[in-house]
Protein backbone atom coordinates (compact mmCIF):
# COMPACT_ATOMS: atom_id res chain seq x y z
CA UNK A 1 0.00 0.00 0.00
CA UNK A 2 1.04 3.58 -0.57
CA UNK A 3 1.26 6.40 1.96
CA UNK A 4 -1.89 7.20 3.90
CA UNK A 5 -3.80 10.32 2.92
CA UNK A 6 -0.86 12.28 1.58
CA UNK A 7 2.66 11.71 0.45
CA UNK A 8 5.12 11.64 3.34
CA UNK A 9 6.92 14.60 1.78
CA UNK A 10 3.65 16.46 1.49
CA UNK A 11 2.76 16.25 5.16
CA UNK A 12 2.74 19.83 6.46
CA UNK A 13 5.73 20.80 8.52
CA UNK A 14 5.74 23.70 10.93
CA UNK A 15 6.95 27.04 9.65
CA UNK A 16 8.56 29.84 11.60
CA UNK A 17 12.23 30.11 12.47
CA UNK A 18 13.04 26.47 11.95
CA UNK A 19 11.48 25.94 8.58
CA UNK A 20 13.74 24.96 5.75
CA UNK A 21 14.33 27.74 3.32
CA UNK A 22 14.11 27.16 -0.39
CA UNK A 23 12.84 28.58 -3.60
CA UNK A 24 9.41 27.43 -4.71
CA UNK A 25 10.54 26.41 -8.18
CA UNK A 26 9.54 23.27 -9.99
CA UNK A 27 12.15 21.23 -11.74
CA UNK A 28 12.09 21.84 -15.46
CA UNK A 29 10.74 18.82 -17.34
CA UNK A 30 12.27 17.63 -20.58
CA UNK A 31 10.40 18.82 -23.66
CA UNK A 32 10.27 17.82 -27.28
CA UNK A 33 12.48 19.97 -29.50
CA UNK A 34 10.93 22.74 -31.54
CA UNK A 35 9.35 21.44 -34.73
CA UNK A 36 8.98 17.86 -33.47
CA UNK A 37 5.94 15.97 -34.79
CA UNK A 38 2.83 15.95 -32.54
CA UNK A 39 2.59 13.07 -30.12
CA UNK A 40 6.34 12.63 -29.71
CA UNK A 41 7.16 11.03 -26.37
CA UNK A 42 10.03 12.52 -24.38
CA UNK A 43 11.38 10.45 -21.50
CA UNK A 44 11.92 12.43 -18.31
CA UNK A 45 15.44 12.22 -16.82
CA UNK A 46 15.48 10.70 -13.37
CA UNK A 47 12.02 9.17 -13.78
CA UNK A 48 10.96 6.62 -11.17
CA UNK A 49 10.67 2.95 -12.03
CA UNK A 50 7.32 2.03 -13.52
CA UNK A 51 4.93 -0.05 -11.45
CA UNK A 52 1.45 -1.15 -12.53
CA UNK A 53 -1.42 -2.17 -10.31
CA UNK A 54 -4.84 -3.38 -11.44
CA UNK A 55 -8.03 -3.27 -9.39
CA UNK A 56 -11.18 -4.78 -10.90
CA UNK A 57 -14.30 -4.00 -8.90
CA UNK A 58 -18.03 -4.57 -9.00
CA UNK A 59 -20.79 -4.27 -6.39
CA UNK A 60 -20.24 -7.86 -5.30
CA UNK A 61 -16.49 -8.05 -5.01
CA UNK A 62 -12.96 -6.90 -5.70
CA UNK A 63 -10.02 -8.51 -7.48
CA UNK A 64 -6.46 -7.66 -8.50
CA UNK A 65 -5.60 -9.11 -11.93
CA UNK A 66 -2.00 -10.18 -12.37
CA UNK A 67 -1.36 -8.70 -15.82
CA UNK A 68 -2.81 -6.34 -18.40
CA UNK A 69 -4.59 -9.02 -20.41
CA UNK A 70 -6.39 -10.36 -17.36
CA UNK A 71 -7.29 -6.83 -16.32
CA UNK A 72 -8.70 -5.84 -19.71
CA UNK A 73 -10.74 -9.04 -19.76
CA UNK A 74 -12.76 -7.69 -16.84
CA UNK A 75 -13.95 -4.63 -18.74
CA UNK A 76 -17.62 -4.40 -19.65
CA UNK A 77 -18.73 -4.72 -23.24
CA UNK A 78 -20.58 -1.41 -23.31
CA UNK A 79 -20.43 0.58 -26.54
CA UNK A 80 -17.19 2.59 -26.70
CA UNK A 81 -19.07 5.71 -27.77
CA UNK A 82 -21.49 5.65 -24.83
CA UNK A 83 -21.93 9.02 -23.15
CA UNK A 84 -23.22 7.75 -19.79
CA UNK A 85 -21.22 5.96 -17.14
CA UNK A 86 -22.41 2.34 -17.19
CA UNK A 87 -23.14 0.92 -13.72
CA UNK A 88 -21.89 -2.45 -12.59
CA UNK A 89 -18.24 -1.89 -11.65
CA UNK A 90 -15.11 -1.19 -13.60
CA UNK A 91 -11.31 -1.35 -13.72
CA UNK A 92 -8.74 0.92 -12.11
CA UNK A 93 -5.28 0.87 -13.66
CA UNK A 94 -2.73 2.76 -11.58
CA UNK A 95 0.67 3.48 -13.13
CA UNK A 96 3.42 4.84 -10.89
CA UNK A 97 6.68 6.02 -12.43
CA UNK A 98 7.44 7.08 -16.02
CA UNK A 99 10.72 5.25 -16.62
CA UNK A 100 9.33 2.42 -18.78
CA UNK A 101 7.91 4.38 -21.71
CA UNK A 102 7.31 1.25 -23.77
CA UNK A 103 5.13 -0.38 -21.12
CA UNK A 104 3.07 2.76 -20.63
CA UNK A 105 2.61 3.14 -24.40
CA UNK A 106 1.38 -0.46 -24.57
CA UNK A 107 -1.21 0.12 -21.87
CA UNK A 108 -2.43 3.31 -23.54
CA UNK A 109 -2.64 1.61 -26.93
CA UNK A 110 -4.69 -1.26 -25.50
CA UNK A 111 -7.09 1.26 -23.99
CA UNK A 112 -7.43 3.10 -27.30
CA UNK A 113 -5.92 6.42 -26.22
CA UNK A 114 -4.94 9.07 -28.75
CA UNK A 115 -1.24 9.66 -29.31
CA UNK A 116 -1.58 13.23 -28.03
CA UNK A 117 -2.94 11.91 -24.75
CA UNK A 118 0.00 9.54 -24.47
CA UNK A 119 2.44 12.39 -25.11
CA UNK A 120 0.69 14.52 -22.47
CA UNK A 121 1.25 11.78 -19.89
CA UNK A 122 5.02 12.13 -20.30
CA UNK A 123 4.95 15.93 -20.50
CA UNK A 124 5.00 16.50 -16.74
CA UNK A 125 5.15 20.28 -16.71
CA UNK A 126 1.56 20.91 -17.77
CA UNK A 127 -1.01 23.04 -16.02
CA UNK A 128 -4.21 21.30 -14.88
CA UNK A 129 -6.70 20.87 -17.70
CA UNK A 130 -9.55 18.74 -19.02
CA UNK A 131 -9.65 17.46 -22.61
CA UNK A 132 -12.68 15.71 -24.06
CA UNK A 133 -12.03 12.94 -26.59
CA UNK A 134 -14.60 10.85 -28.39
CA UNK A 135 -14.27 7.77 -26.18
CA UNK A 136 -12.75 9.08 -22.97
CA UNK A 137 -12.00 12.12 -20.79
CA UNK A 138 -8.40 13.17 -20.17
CA UNK A 139 -7.85 15.17 -16.95
CA UNK A 140 -4.49 16.57 -15.86
CA UNK A 141 -4.23 17.47 -12.18
CA UNK A 142 -1.43 18.20 -9.75
CA UNK A 143 -1.09 16.71 -6.29
CA UNK A 144 1.05 18.18 -3.48
CA UNK A 145 4.33 16.52 -2.57
CA UNK A 146 6.07 18.73 -0.04
CA UNK A 147 6.41 22.13 1.56
CA UNK A 148 9.23 24.56 2.34
CA UNK A 149 9.41 24.91 -0.58
CA UNK A 150 6.09 23.84 -2.06
CA UNK A 151 6.41 21.09 -4.67
CA UNK A 152 3.86 19.02 -6.56
CA UNK A 153 3.67 16.40 -9.27
CA UNK A 154 1.51 15.81 -12.30
CA UNK A 155 -1.30 13.29 -12.06
CA UNK A 156 -3.06 12.12 -15.20
CA UNK A 157 -6.57 10.70 -14.79
CA UNK A 158 -8.35 9.18 -17.77
CA UNK A 159 -11.98 8.10 -17.54
CA UNK A 160 -13.08 5.73 -20.28
CA UNK A 161 -15.69 3.09 -20.94
CA UNK A 162 -15.63 1.11 -17.69
CA UNK A 163 -12.08 2.00 -16.68
CA UNK A 164 -10.07 4.64 -14.87
CA UNK A 165 -6.39 5.12 -15.65
CA UNK A 166 -4.19 7.12 -13.27
CA UNK A 167 -0.54 7.90 -14.03
CA UNK A 168 1.72 9.33 -11.32
CA UNK A 169 5.33 10.47 -11.48
CA UNK A 170 6.48 8.80 -8.26
CA UNK A 171 5.23 6.59 -5.41
CA UNK A 172 3.05 8.13 -2.73
CA UNK A 173 -0.33 9.76 -3.24
CA UNK A 174 -3.52 10.84 -1.51
CA UNK A 175 -5.64 7.89 -2.68
CA UNK A 176 -5.29 5.58 0.33
CA UNK A 177 -8.78 6.43 1.68
CA UNK A 178 -10.23 5.50 -1.72
CA UNK A 179 -8.37 2.18 -1.68
CA UNK A 180 -9.72 1.45 1.79
CA UNK A 181 -13.27 2.22 0.65
CA UNK A 182 -12.84 -0.19 -2.26
CA UNK A 183 -11.62 -2.90 0.11
CA UNK A 184 -14.38 -2.42 2.67
CA UNK A 185 -16.94 -2.83 -0.07
CA UNK A 186 -18.97 0.37 -0.09
CA UNK A 187 -21.74 -0.10 -2.66
CA UNK A 188 -21.34 3.36 -4.15
CA UNK A 189 -17.56 3.35 -4.59
CA UNK A 190 -17.84 0.05 -6.51
CA UNK A 191 -20.79 1.14 -8.61
CA UNK A 192 -18.99 2.54 -11.66
CA UNK A 193 -15.72 3.85 -13.06
CA UNK A 194 -17.16 7.35 -13.15
CA UNK A 195 -17.83 7.40 -9.42
CA UNK A 196 -14.32 6.06 -8.78
CA UNK A 197 -12.89 8.90 -10.87
CA UNK A 198 -14.89 11.37 -8.78
CA UNK A 199 -13.62 9.80 -5.54
CA UNK A 200 -10.01 10.03 -6.71
CA UNK A 201 -10.37 13.70 -7.70
CA UNK A 202 -12.12 14.48 -4.44
CA UNK A 203 -9.29 12.88 -2.43
CA UNK A 204 -6.68 14.81 -4.39
CA UNK A 205 -8.44 18.16 -3.97
CA UNK A 206 -9.01 17.55 -0.25
CA UNK A 207 -5.27 16.84 0.16
CA UNK A 208 -4.67 20.58 -0.35
CA UNK A 209 -6.61 21.59 2.77
CA UNK A 210 -3.91 20.50 5.29
CA UNK A 211 -1.31 22.14 3.04
CA UNK A 212 -3.12 25.49 3.14
CA UNK A 213 -3.78 25.14 6.87
CA UNK A 214 -0.04 24.66 7.41
CA UNK A 215 0.61 27.81 5.40
CA UNK A 216 -1.93 29.60 7.61
CA UNK A 217 0.00 28.54 10.73
CA UNK A 218 3.25 29.62 9.12
CA UNK A 219 1.71 33.01 8.31
CA UNK A 220 0.62 33.46 11.93
CA UNK A 221 4.10 32.54 13.20
CA UNK A 222 5.70 35.10 10.88
CA UNK A 223 3.21 37.69 12.10
CA UNK A 224 4.18 36.94 15.71
CA UNK A 225 7.87 37.15 14.88
CA UNK A 226 7.43 40.56 13.26
CA UNK A 227 5.42 41.90 16.19
CA UNK A 228 8.03 40.59 18.64
CA UNK A 229 10.66 42.59 16.78
CA UNK A 230 12.61 39.70 15.22
CA UNK A 231 14.33 41.27 12.25
CA UNK A 232 16.97 38.71 11.29
CA UNK A 233 15.80 36.83 8.22
CA UNK A 234 12.11 37.51 8.71
CA UNK A 235 11.69 39.50 5.49
CA UNK A 236 13.37 36.67 3.56
CA UNK A 237 10.95 34.17 5.11
CA UNK A 238 8.01 36.38 4.14
CA UNK A 239 9.17 36.59 0.52
CA UNK A 240 9.70 32.82 0.48
CA UNK A 241 6.15 32.37 1.74
CA UNK A 242 4.79 34.67 -0.96
CA UNK A 243 6.65 32.77 -3.68
CA UNK A 244 5.29 29.45 -2.48
CA UNK A 245 1.74 30.78 -2.28
CA UNK A 246 2.12 32.11 -5.81
CA UNK A 247 3.29 28.68 -7.02
CA UNK A 248 0.30 27.14 -5.25
CA UNK A 249 -2.02 29.59 -6.98
CA UNK A 250 -0.61 28.56 -10.37
CA UNK A 251 -1.84 25.06 -9.51
CA UNK A 252 -5.18 25.66 -7.82
CA UNK A 253 -6.55 28.24 -10.25
CA UNK A 254 -6.44 26.08 -13.43
CA UNK A 255 -7.28 22.97 -11.39
CA UNK A 256 -10.55 24.58 -10.39
CA UNK A 257 -11.31 25.22 -14.06
CA UNK A 258 -10.40 21.63 -14.97
CA UNK A 259 -12.88 20.24 -12.44
CA UNK A 260 -15.59 22.65 -13.53
CA UNK A 261 -15.15 21.58 -17.18
CA UNK A 262 -16.26 18.05 -16.24
CA UNK A 263 -19.75 19.28 -15.37
CA UNK A 264 -20.63 20.17 -18.94
CA UNK A 265 -23.39 18.18 -20.58
CA UNK A 266 -21.25 16.92 -23.47
CA UNK A 267 -18.69 15.07 -21.33
CA UNK A 268 -18.74 11.30 -22.01
CA UNK A 269 -19.24 8.89 -19.10
CA UNK A 270 -20.32 11.71 -16.77
CA UNK A 271 -23.97 11.24 -15.90
CA UNK A 272 -26.25 13.80 -14.30
CA UNK A 273 -25.90 12.03 -10.97
CA UNK A 274 -22.12 12.09 -11.25
CA UNK A 275 -22.24 15.82 -12.08
CA UNK A 276 -23.89 16.37 -8.70
CA UNK A 277 -20.88 14.85 -6.94
CA UNK A 278 -18.46 16.74 -9.16
CA UNK A 279 -20.09 19.98 -8.04
CA UNK A 280 -18.93 19.13 -4.53
CA UNK A 281 -15.34 18.79 -5.80
CA UNK A 282 -15.69 22.11 -7.61
CA UNK A 283 -17.00 23.68 -4.41
CA UNK A 284 -13.95 22.43 -2.51
CA UNK A 285 -11.75 23.89 -5.23
CA UNK A 286 -13.42 27.28 -4.77
CA UNK A 287 -12.89 27.03 -1.02
CA UNK A 288 -9.20 26.35 -1.56
CA UNK A 289 -8.91 29.40 -3.81
CA UNK A 290 -10.64 31.56 -1.20
CA UNK A 291 -8.26 30.35 1.52
CA UNK A 292 -5.27 30.87 -0.75
CA UNK A 293 -6.25 34.43 -1.66
CA UNK A 294 -6.72 35.28 2.02
CA UNK A 295 -3.26 33.95 2.88
CA UNK A 296 -1.72 35.82 -0.04
CA UNK A 297 -3.28 39.06 1.16
CA UNK A 298 -2.05 38.38 4.70
CA UNK A 299 1.44 37.63 3.35
CA UNK A 300 1.43 40.95 1.52
CA UNK A 301 0.29 42.60 4.74
CA UNK A 302 3.25 41.03 6.55
CA UNK A 303 5.61 42.97 4.30
CA UNK A 304 3.79 46.21 5.09
CA UNK A 305 3.73 45.29 8.79
CA UNK A 306 7.46 44.63 8.80
CA UNK A 307 8.21 47.94 7.10
CA UNK A 308 5.90 49.72 9.52
CA UNK A 309 7.58 48.09 12.52
CA UNK A 310 11.01 49.02 11.16
CA UNK A 311 9.83 52.59 10.68
CA UNK A 312 8.40 52.71 14.20
CA UNK A 313 11.63 51.38 15.69
CA UNK A 314 13.58 53.97 13.73
CA UNK A 315 11.25 56.69 14.99
CA UNK A 316 11.74 55.49 18.58
CA UNK A 317 15.50 55.59 18.14
CA UNK A 318 15.33 59.07 16.65
CA UNK A 319 13.06 60.21 19.50
CA UNK A 320 15.53 59.00 22.12
CA UNK A 321 18.44 60.64 20.33
CA UNK A 322 16.46 63.88 19.95
CA UNK A 323 15.59 63.92 23.66
CA UNK A 324 19.22 63.35 24.60
CA UNK A 325 20.38 66.10 22.26
CA UNK A 326 17.66 68.46 23.55
CA UNK A 327 18.64 67.81 27.18
CA UNK A 328 22.24 68.71 26.43
CA UNK A 329 21.31 72.05 24.83
CA UNK A 330 20.93 73.96 28.18
CA UNK A 331 23.80 71.98 29.70
CA UNK A 332 26.03 73.00 26.81
CA UNK A 333 24.84 76.61 27.16
CA UNK A 334 25.66 76.68 30.89
CA UNK A 335 29.05 75.06 30.32
CA UNK A 336 29.81 77.51 27.51
CA UNK A 337 28.64 80.47 29.55
CA UNK A 338 30.91 79.74 32.48
CA UNK A 339 33.71 78.76 30.15
CA UNK A 340 34.12 82.30 28.83
CA UNK A 341 37.46 83.78 29.85
CA UNK A 342 36.36 87.18 31.07
CA UNK A 343 38.41 88.95 33.68
CA UNK A 344 37.13 88.30 37.19
CA UNK A 345 38.53 91.60 38.50
CA UNK A 346 35.27 93.36 37.66
CA UNK A 347 32.27 92.78 39.91
CA UNK A 348 30.09 92.39 36.81
CA UNK A 349 32.17 89.68 35.17
CA UNK A 350 30.82 86.43 36.71
CA UNK A 351 31.58 87.08 40.38
CA UNK A 352 30.38 83.51 41.22
CA UNK A 353 33.53 82.16 39.59
CA UNK A 354 35.39 83.16 42.75
CA UNK A 355 32.67 81.66 44.94
CA UNK A 356 33.79 78.49 46.68
CA UNK A 357 30.47 76.82 45.80
CA UNK A 358 30.44 78.02 42.20
CA UNK A 359 31.27 74.61 40.75
CA UNK A 360 28.43 72.91 42.61
CA UNK A 361 26.13 75.79 41.68
CA UNK A 362 26.87 75.16 37.95
CA UNK A 363 26.29 71.42 38.31
CA UNK A 364 23.05 72.01 40.20
CA UNK A 365 21.89 74.41 37.50
CA UNK A 366 22.58 71.74 34.88
CA UNK A 367 20.69 69.09 36.88
CA UNK A 368 17.74 71.40 37.41
CA UNK A 369 17.50 72.21 33.72
CA UNK A 370 17.66 68.49 32.91
CA UNK A 371 14.91 67.66 35.42
CA UNK A 372 12.69 70.46 34.13
CA UNK A 373 13.05 69.26 30.53
CA UNK A 374 12.39 65.62 31.46
CA UNK A 375 9.25 66.63 33.34
CA UNK A 376 8.12 68.70 30.38
CA UNK A 377 8.62 65.76 28.02
CA UNK A 378 6.71 63.47 30.36
CA UNK A 379 3.93 65.99 30.81
CA UNK A 380 3.39 66.22 27.06
CA UNK A 381 3.37 62.43 26.68
CA UNK A 382 6.69 62.23 24.87
CA UNK A 383 8.39 60.10 27.51
CA UNK A 384 7.50 57.06 29.58
CA UNK A 385 4.07 55.47 30.08
CA UNK A 386 2.15 58.71 30.04
CA UNK A 387 2.01 58.50 26.24
CA UNK A 388 0.15 55.16 26.41
CA UNK A 389 -2.15 56.53 29.11
CA UNK A 390 -3.01 59.53 26.97
CA UNK A 391 -3.66 57.28 23.95
CA UNK A 392 -6.05 55.10 25.95
CA UNK A 393 -7.79 58.18 27.28
CA UNK A 394 -8.31 59.46 23.74
CA UNK A 395 -9.66 56.07 22.63
CA UNK A 396 -12.20 56.04 25.44
CA UNK A 397 -13.45 59.53 24.62
CA UNK A 398 -16.22 59.70 22.01
CA UNK A 399 -15.98 62.78 19.79
CA UNK A 400 -19.00 62.00 17.62
CA UNK A 401 -21.42 64.92 17.32
CA UNK A 402 -24.77 64.50 18.95
CA UNK A 403 -23.50 61.90 21.45
CA UNK A 404 -24.85 63.81 24.46
CA UNK A 405 -28.23 64.18 22.86
CA UNK A 406 -28.41 60.44 22.22
CA UNK A 407 -27.44 59.69 25.79
CA UNK A 408 -30.07 62.07 27.05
Amino acid sequence: MKGVGMTEAAKPSPGGKGHKKGKARRRKPARAPAGAPPGRIVAQPGAHLTHLSFTAFHPGGLSHPEDLDAALATLTTAAPTATEDAPGGGLWIDIVGLADTGLIETVCARLGLHMLSVADIFSTGQRPKTEIYENYVHVVLRQPLGMNPYTDEQLTLILGNGFVLTVQERPGDSFEPVRQRLITGGPRIRSSAGYLAYALMDALVDAYFPVLEAYGERTEELDDRILEGAGDGVIGDVHSLRRELLALRHTLWPQREAVSALMRHDVPYVSDELSTYLRDVADHSFQLMDMLEIYREVAQGLVDLHLSMMSNRMNEIMKVLTIIATIFIPITFIAGLYGMNFSTDSAWNMPELKWKYGYFFALGLMLCSTAIMLFTFWRHGWLGKRQKTRAKRHEGHDHRPGRKDEAG
